[in-house]
């Protein structure tokens, strides 16, 4: 074996020179902070070639800040500038040495370092071996430490061949261990732990740590990358089976769009053939009608032959009897005073009927437009006008003062003239005239806003009822003109860039945190809150867009903020102001609402926002600009602000469109009224004229009546029996002769009309029918498949007509439906067009949108779903075969590789621990499948792994699950940050195989009796648990100094230093740890305080004590002690 003899130290913080020699055990004791964790950290870096100083004091103070540079220098304490006070300063060289003897070999060898430090505070380090015990000069040459460059030169004139010197740290390492018997890497941390040993809490990480070799990393990056790879396959998969099934409702859509198109098709031609069919039914009548005419109109010619007959011989038979009247002198006296009598009664009826007739015109007039008048001025005495514009308003109020007067004027013209004419003028009926003028006036005037009114309010009642729908499903109440301002703004947007580009609101960015302010803020935001956002980068081609918007709609309450340069200013919110209300996690919107309320304060009373200089109230009260106001209720009625719709929104909304629709109803019977007297004709300027000179004619009545006695009263002077005989003769012959003058006037007009009627027929009407008839077939012949009319359209015209309906009744029918299916088809094809235009967004394509066939979607979901889709799965069932293969070649076997490896080791060390005890308690160690990952562990070891087959199906059929499950854990993604951290963390845990296993190190005393060590941690002593400690880690060391194997096998060094050892034991634990280490022919160091010694300095083969003065250390044999403290 390969035993520690000598130490050599020179200018090692308060160590100067030392040289120490070692024995087999040996016990360095000495008063705290006297040098023993000092000396034991220099054997260290020789020990584990490490200057990084991480390990540095460790036992002593577990935040121990020493450095390498610290020890070389001799570091005293601070300086008031923050620096430091040395022992040593400027240029010297340290060493550190360790000579060991092979007493196998019968050699001996020195390992160690030399540390040149430098005036600038800085330091070199060589690690070297030398194949040779320390030299004579211990490393000194005229009182000095040989510097590196003058130990080359010595080394080489003195050891040729015997020395190497090392550049790197990791090189030492490797000789070190080649060097110390071939030992595993576990060396370096079992040495370290044993070293800066601290109180067992975890027994897992204490097994696997101080017992067992560390684990081998597993690489799992090929076998993540072809889980990925498998991952990722699937996800395109999945993404490639999104497409498809919008590909498929797009198709559907498009089915659906050529059902309504075909149908469309068809009753465009039922309506074309029942048109056409109407057409020819007409063509049919006229061609009736004048064979009827031609048959009347040679009846008509015999009628006439015979009425002139009769009227020549009524005109001989009245002349006979004119002639005969002649002769008698009578008969001229009387006829003269008739003629007379019959001329004055023909005139007195003349004026009493036009009397009675412009009385009945004017009672009509009067009548009517009272009646309308009067129902228009009371509807309007009900109307509730502040609902109505101010334009709407005047009119309205025009009229009724309009109505007013009619009914005014036109009682007075009742009550003056109606009863007697001869009491009006024409200044009292051109007054009662210009009344009804200036009421039609406003009637008409109103009538044609009123209808435009209507129609208005009526389109944004349609609109208050679609916002309405859209605020049950999260939507907002905007105007509507400012929403499709942003739609198309948006629209436009994400069309050039291909992309989705999204134009919010202000109002949608935010939310208010305390109701109690949503009143101040939404009135005071009023038109902010309507503001677009839209991302920086497209701000100014955005604002290009708009502006042109913003024009055509008319439209100019909102505008575009620049939220790049607001976030660049950096404005902050007050403390205490009303910004502090509002919660938003869009920047922009953040910087937006610092800058607009940012520093209005949110204030308690009028007196404190006064105070403030700038504040407002919750109830709307607003100080600013050294003035005090109260918000509008309308600036804040209905609410915006907020990402979500509350309930208020929604119920405000409906009792909008209540009111606008009882205002609807309201103006329609208006209209209905308005549309009545519109209607009215009124009393034109001849009618006044012409009443008022029948006014002047109507004061001949009375002379005409007297005119009438006078003649009356003369005709009773003579005997007319005689002469009336005659006269009535002549008279009857005159009404025959009338009568048949009536009739050939008749048959006259009858064969004019007869004739007119055929010649319209044949030249006009008939030509015309026969062209339309002959214009309408080409159409259906041009415009309609000869197949679809033949198979589908011709026979379902067919059946209307067997079911009895006439062209007409089809038409009006088939007129609707058609409408309805064109209203379907363009329906149906937007939405074809919105999925469309959402697929191309998506999946960024150049696809036309609105082509009218579905060919390249149709190609292209066949594409995927027939061809690339069927591919994808091919491969991600290869790509996955192979990760489970790797997975169970690679991750698993190494895995059961070392979880079988430690469970190797444990029995090895159980093999060593069964031969010894400790006092009357011996121990041994257990390893069990962790419960947390059983169903890892079970696969991991099962047996189906060690069948020698190409076929695995039957062990990734029983562990599918479980491979699936590890999969997800293990596997980056493209997630977030935080998702990824959870994977490395997993990544961390299934690849170290300690936490698929529980460990445990198990006390049997002499009874029999067991007990955990897991169980004893927080229950037993210090020493109690401090004693498994020094079993398990001198087992470790046993097994891993091979001390039990023969020849070259276990010449290996058996060092072991254990600083503080034995603080928690007592005296009788102390020697039997003293006898393990004996028994395990193991060398150590142990350090501990001076109240120690009399436990352990009979019991080791040596004891060294570390005597600290002003600014020296120095170690001396413990035995020599008095005489040093004698002299």
């Amino acid at each position: 074996m390969k035993l520690l003899r000598k130490v050599k130290i020179i200018n090692w913080h308060y160590f100067w020179n030392e040289t120490i020699n070692i024995e087999p055990i040996v016990f360095l004791t000495g008063l705290n902070a006297s040098g023993k964790s000092t000396l034991i950290d220099g054997l260290q870096v020789i020990l584990l070639g490490d200057t990084s100083g991480r390990f540095f004091n460790k036992a002593a103070m577990d935040k121990s800040n020493r450095t390498l540079k610290g020890y070389l220098r001799g570091e005293l304490g601070d300086t008031d500038d923050g620096g430091f006070h040395y022992l040593r300063n400027g240029r010297f060289t340290s060493y550190l040495a360790l000579e060991f003897y092979d007493d196998i070999n019968d050699v001996s060898f020195t390992l160690g370092a030399v540390f040149d430090s430098y005036e600038d505070g800085t330091n070199d380090h060589r690690f070297f071996l030398l194949n040779d015990k320390i030299p004579e000069n211990e490393f000194i040459v005229d009182d000095l430490p040989m510097e590196y460059k003058d130990l080359s030169q010595f080394f080489s004139e003195n050891y040729p061949n015997k020395y190497t010197f090392f550049d790197s740290n990791r090189q030492y390492q490797d000789a070190l261990k080649r060097q110390l018997g071939g030992l595993k890497d576990r060396y370096f941390s079992l040495l370290k732990k044993a070293v800066s040993f601290t109180p067992i809490t975890d027994i897992t990480t204490f097994i696997t740590e101080y017992v067992c070799d560390p684990q081998q990393n597993i690489d799992i990056i090929p076998m993540q990358e072809n889980i990925l790879q498998y991952k990722k396959l699937e996800d395109e998969a999945l993404v490639m089976k999104k497409r498809v099934e919008r590909l498929t409702e797009i198709k559907d859509t498009y089915d659906l769009y050529l059902h309504n198109k075909s149908n469309m098709a068809l009753f465009e031609y039922i309506i074309e053939k029942a048109t056409y069919q109407n057409d020819k039914n007409r063509l049919d009548s006229y061609l009736t009608q004048i064979e009827n005419a031609k048959k009347r109109l040679v009846n008509l010619e015999s009628d006439l032959a015979d009425v002139d007959v009769n009227i020549a011989e009524l005109r001989r038979r009245k002349m006979r009897l004119i002639q005969e009247s002649a002769t008698d002198s009578t008969y001229k006296i009387t006829d003269e005073l008739m003629e007379q009598k019959e001329a004055t009664k023909k005139k007195i009826a003349e004026l009493e009927f036009a009397n009675l007739s412009i009385k009945n015109d004017l009672e009509q007039y009067i009548t009517r437009f009272s009646i309308v008048a009067k129902e228009i001025s009371e509807m309007l005495e009900t109307f509730n006008l502040d609902l109505l514009s101010r334009d709407d308003r005047s009119e309205i109020e025009a009229l009724n003062n309009s109505a007013l007067t009619v009914i005014s004027e036109s009682q007075k013209l009742k009550d003056i003239g109606l009863n007697d004419l001869t009491k009006l003028d024409s200044k009292a009926l051109n007054v009662w005239r210009d009344a009804l003028q200036l009421f039609k006036q406003r009637v008409s005037a109103l009538f044609i806003s009123l209808a435009r009114t209507i129609n208005k309010i009526e389109e944004e009642n349609a609109y208050a009822k679609q916002q309405e729908i859209d605020l049950r499903h999260g939507g907002k109440a905007y105007e509507r003109s400012l929403v499709q301002i942003r739609n198309e703004l948006q629209n436009e947007l994400s069309s050039r860039h291909n992309r989705k580009i999204e134009v919010m609101f202000f109002a949608d960015l935010i939310d208010i945190k305390n109701p109690k302010w949503t009143n101040a803020i939404e009135g005071f935001l009023y038109s902010q809150k309507f503001n677009l956002f839209v991302e920086p980068e497209y701000y100014l081609e955005a604002y290009n867009i708009l502006r042109g918007l913003l024009d055509r709609y008319h439209y100019y309450g909102t505008t575009l903020v620049d939220q790049e340069r607001i976030i660049e200013r950096r404005f902050e919110a007050y403390k205490n102001s009303l910004a502090e209300e509002i919660i938003t996690d869009h920047l922009g919107a953040e910087a937006y609402t610092n800058f607009l309320i940012g520093r209005l304060q949110k204030c308690a009373t009028i007196e404190e926002a006064r105070a403030s200089g700038n504040g407002i109230t919750a109830d709307c009260d607003l100080y600013r600009n050294f003035s005090f106001g109260k918000l509008n209720p309308r600036l804040y009625t209905p609410s915006f602000i907020g990402r979500a719709v509350e309930e208020a929104q929604i119920n405000q909304k409906r009792l909008e469109i209540e009111e606008r629709t009882r205002l609807i109803n309201n103006y329609k019977k208006l209209y209905e009224l308005i549309s009545r007297a519109n209607n009215l004709e009124i009393i034109n300027t001849n009618e006044i004229n012409n009443i008022a000179n029948f006014i002047e004619r109507l004061m001949e009545l009375n002379p005409l009546k007297e005119t009438l006695v006078y003649l009356d009263s003369e005709l009773a002077k003579h005997d007319l029996s005689q002469i009336e005989s005659l006269q009535k003769r002549i008279d009857l012959i005159d009404e025959d002769t009338a009568t048949l003058e009536e009739e050939k006037n008749a048959l006259f007009e009858e064969r004019g009309k007869l004739n007119t009627q055929i010649n319209t027929l044949l030249n006009d009407r008939i030509p015309e029918v026969e062209a339309v008839c002959k214009e309408r077939l080409e159409k259906i012949n041009q415009e309609f498949d000869v197949f679809f009319v033949n198979d589908v359209a011709e026979p379902a015209f067919k059946e209307l007509e067997e079911k009895g309906m006439s062209p007409i009744d089809i038409n009006t029918e088939y007129r609707v439906k058609f409408g309805h299916a064109q209203y379907l088809v363009n329906n149906v094809f937007t939405q074809l067009v919105k999925l469309r235009r959402e697929y191309t967004l998506d999946y960024r394509l150049t696809y036309d949108t609105n082509s009218t066939d579905n060919v390249i979607y149709d190609d292209e979901l066949n594409d995927l779903k027939e061809v690339k889709l069927p591919e994808y799965e091919v491969k991600i069932h290869d790509a996955y075969q192979k990760a489970v293969k790797q997975f169970k070649d690679d991750f698993i076997s190494k895995l059961r590789n070392a979880i079988e490896t430690v469970e190797d080791q444990i029995i090895e060390l159980n093999d060593a621990l069964s031969a010894s005890t400790f006092g009357n308690d011996s121990y041994y160690f257990t390893v069990n499948p962790s419960a947390v990952y059983r169903k890892y562990y079970d696969m991991i070891k099962d047996d189906l792994l060690l069948e020698v087959t190409d076929n695995d199906s039957a062990f990734f059929e029983k562990y599918d699950d479980v491979m699936k499950d590890l999969f997800a854990q293990i596997v980056l993604s493209s997630k977030s940050g935080d998702q990824n951290a959870a994977v490395l963390a997993n990544v961390e845990r299934f690849t170290d195989y300690r936490n698929y296993l529980d460990f445990d190190l198990i006390v049997k005393d002499k009874t029999g009796q067991t007990q955990r060590l897991s169980k004893m941690l927080k229950k037993k002593s210090g020493g109690e648990t401090q004693t498994p400690f020094y079993i398990a880690v001198l087992a470790s060391f046993a097994q891993l100094y091979r001390v039990n194997d023969g020849g070259e096998l276990g010449n290996t060094s058996r060092i072991i230093i254990f600083d503080e050892a034995f603080s928690k034991m007592d005296s009788g634990r102390i020697k039997e740890s003293i006898r393990l280490l004996r028994k395990f022919n193991l060398q150590a160091i142990l350090s501990a305080p001076s109240d120690k010694v009399a436990d352990i300095s009979e019991l080791v083969d040596e004891t060294l004590v570390v005597l600290r003065g002003r600014k020296a250390s120095s170690v001396h044999l413990y035995a020599e002690l008095d005489k040093l403290t004698t002299k």
